[in-house]
């Protein structure tokens, strides 16, 4: 096994001066949520808007998911002003960069926790980043919606930090169940962070149960540039498939120099729904099978139709997996207030209290949130390919 050591996400911050060091660009978002470079503050100053802060990649090694991301914030923001706001107050967002790095995360929460018209915040990318942001957050008694956050324990720090978010042991289920039905033998590779190693012991709990043998295992660093010592043997194995459980970017160098260096031709798992993949990977995508929660063409719930229709006018093209939960996040906290009000506490209260959350994920309808585990109740994981050089939902 290929291990390397990493610092766990749940460790105590070494010192508070790790709270006060800058960490990456703040910017802000006009209130009508038009673009990300708009300083908000004196409207916010008004009293005429509340905001929802953003941590998220706006540059770094994760900045595509960050442009996605900001693509299903602006619309959403879009749609609650039009739709009257939240309480007769304009809904802005304040976008905080911190490179999905759980440093930049922890150094920059206590300026949205100091930000009165910050309501809730919404990020980061990465479960681990986002982790080191949620005890300040919990402290201050500021929802922190980790809308992107599988991590199964996300939700652990306290009762302030929910995700609507599909968490790992679901979607691993799932991953295991497909790949069951296609492979007997098997080579895993993963992501060596915390997220990958949970992501696998799940995968690999599943695996077991339905009878997969995995014949080679390794993890991998998230930077690395190649990965030919790891995926040489995973060849000679003579696996059926090969899994990968990562993100976009290393899904492709995997793909890539399984198909393009090492000849391997049998059936991958693996890459994430974004353009970047589908670029990096060209024609070695084609026949992926990953895990996700939205098809943009596959659809069947009347308002997700009609958010596909929107994003397609504003932005010329079908949205993924992550627009959406980015779109939803933001539609989610305004649907809150409106409920309650638009405060920090309303956000909370709401969320322990409403049952009937808009739901454009999976098939669509309504969602409440588990108090138990602040996760999302009824959010299902669908299946993706790529086909012709986009995803499809998969229905073999």
């Amino acid at each position: 096994m290929n291990k390397q050591i990493f610092h766990h996400w749940k460790q105590p911050l070494r010192t508070a001066a790790a709270l006060v060091v800058a960490a990456g660009t703040i910017v802000g978002a006009s209130a009508c949520g038009l673009g990300g470079d708009a300083s908000s503050s004196s409207s916010a100053a008004s009293g005429d808007t509340v905001n929802i802060g953003v941590i998220y990649p706006k540059t770094g090694q994760y900045a595509e998911y960050g442009k996605l991301f900001e693509q299903g914030f602006n619309l959403a923001i879009e749609k609650v002003n039009a739709d009257g706001g939240v309480k007769g107050k304009k809904l802005g967002l304040k976008y905080f960069d911190t490179q999905s790095d759980a440093k930049q995360d922890a150094a920059v929460a206590p300026k949205l926790v100091a930000d009165k018209s910050i309501i809730a915040v919404v990020g980061d990318y990465a479960s681990p980043a986002s982790a080191a942001a949620s005890p300040i957050f919990q402290q201050a008694g500021l929802v922190h919606y980790g809308f992107n956050n599988s991590a199964p324990t996300f939700t652990d720090t306290g009762d302030h930090v929910w995700t609507p978010q599909i968490g790992q042991d679901k979607y691993q289920k799932a991953n295991a169940d497909i790949v069951a039905k296609k492979a007997k033998k098997i080579s895993v590779v993963y992501i060596e962070n915390d997220w990958g190693k949970q992501a696998y012991q799940y995968f690999k709990e599943e695996a077991e149960k339905n009878g997969t043998e995995i014949v080679y295992e390794s993890s991998y660093l998230a930077d690395s540039t190649d990965l030919s010592p790891i995926l040489i043997p995973a060849r000679d194995a003579q696996p059926d498939a090969v899994v990968d459980i990562g993100y976009g970017p290393d899904g492709a160098l995997v793909l890539n120099t399984l198909r393009d260096k090492l000849g391997f031709t049998g059936q991958y798992f693996g890459g994430q729904e974004t353009k970047e993949f589908l670029d990096l990977a060209g024609d070695n995508a084609n026949g992926t099978i990953i895990t996700g929660s939205f098809s943009a063409t596959g659809t069947k719930d009347d308002k997700a139709k009609q958010f596909v229709k929107d994003f397609n006018a504003k932005y010329g093209n079908n949205p993924g997996n992550f627009e959406v939960t980015a779109y939803q996040a933001i539609i989610d906290l305004a649907y809150a207030a409106n409920k309650t009000e638009p405060t920090r506490a309303g956000i909370q209260k709401a969320l322990q209290t409403v049952t009937d959350f808009p739901l454009y994920q999976g098939n669509g309808g309504t969602f409440k949130f588990n108090q138990s585990n602040r996760r999302a109740d009824n959010i299902d994981p669908i299946l993706l390919t790529v086909k012709d050089g986009k995803f499809v939902q998969y229905e073999g």
